[in-house]
């Protein structure tokens, strides 16, 4: 099988970089040898986004720091983007020119994620033995921030209040839990729900299915119009089905993001951002036209 790991990065994020790096590089020691791993990384350096001459870092100073971590990923085929220009730019244009002819699945990561060493093994065996057409894998959690989420949450944390979901996840305790832990296996999720934290979806589900629409730049909720698409296909009869591998946990880092002891804010006080509209909120205010150009472009292809 062919996979393709991608990875979009802005500059605050380069220390993480090396912590996701490194536990792709451990957990390359369990993949079976028939399987290609091509990794897509992108380090996001946009004039349009920031200011750099007025930043206290040079560009120059987050290129050599993500050039030096090459070697973590000599393991897989890596195609590394150093994007400088004057324009928006993001993750979602990555997803644009990413998609190749002999991919049979992709996976996407969030840079600030941890997960244990087994996971990317057991994410892509358990692929393997599901034969639809559109689907997605997707690990459990620890508890996040409403109900909505529980589905994906370890029975181990389920009791966790909502309003402390950020202050008590552990990796380090996380990681000794799952060591405990029976055999991993994928169960067929009640309703569809999942991130683009760290996802495993078939090669029809992101070419054909939900492709980026051709307007969206930048940063924005490709994961949500994903699931609200695939409930409109499930409705037309079309088999979408996202799968939970269960006994494999994925916690974010720092996932308390006011806290200012993380790896994001010594860089963000060193970078200047441009004032520029929020593109997240662009897509946001026009999401029954996207909803209504994917019905018509389903109809086009004959997917609905």
């Amino acid at each position: 099988m062919n996979i393709k790991i991608s990875n979009h990065l802005m500059p605050w994020e380069i220390d993480y970089a090396l912590l996701l790096f490194t536990q792709l590089k451990k957990a390359s020691q369990y993949l079976n040898s028939e399987d290609k791993i091509y990794i897509d990384t992108a380090l996001n350096l946009s004039d349009y986004i920031i200011n750099w001459n007025k930043s206290k870092l040079p560009k120059q100073y987050f290129i050599d720091k993500y050039n030096a971590l090459f070697p973590l990923l000599d393991w897989a085929n890596h195609k590394s983007i150093i994007y400088e220009g004057n324009e928006l730019w993001g993750h979602l244009d990555m997803q644009k020119v990413e998609i190749e002819p002999h991919i049979d699945y992709y996976i996407k990561i969030c840079a600030d994620m941890w997960f244990h060493d087994h996971l990317l093994y057991y994410m892509i065996e358990g692929a393997k033995q599901i034969k639809d057409k559109y689907f997605v894998i997707t690990p459990e959690t620890f508890k996040l921030w409403d109900w909505t989420w529980d589905i994906l949450v370890h029975n181990k944390y389920k009791d966790i209040p909502y309003d402390q979901w950020h202050k008590l996840s552990n990796i380090f305790e996380i990681e000794s839990h799952i060591n405990t832990l029976e055999e991993p296996y994928i169960e067929l999720s009640n309703y569809l729900k999942w991130a683009g934290w760290f996802d495993l979806y078939s090669k029809a589900f992101v070419e054909e299915l939900v492709p980026v629409p051709k307007e969206w730049k930048g940063y924005g909720p490709w994961d949500y119009y994903g699931m609200l698409v695939s409930d409109i296909a499930c409705k037309k009869g079309i088999i979408v089905n996202e799968y939970i591998l269960k006994n494999q946990i994925i916690c974010e880092y720092h996932p308390n993001k006011e806290n200012k002891n993380n790896y994001y804010s010594y860089y963000k006080d060193l970078i200047s951002l441009n004032k520029i509209e929020d593109q997240r909120r662009s897509i946001d205010s026009k999401f029954p036209y996207y909803i209504e150009q994917w019905c018509q472009y389903a109809k086009d292809k004959k997917i609905i």
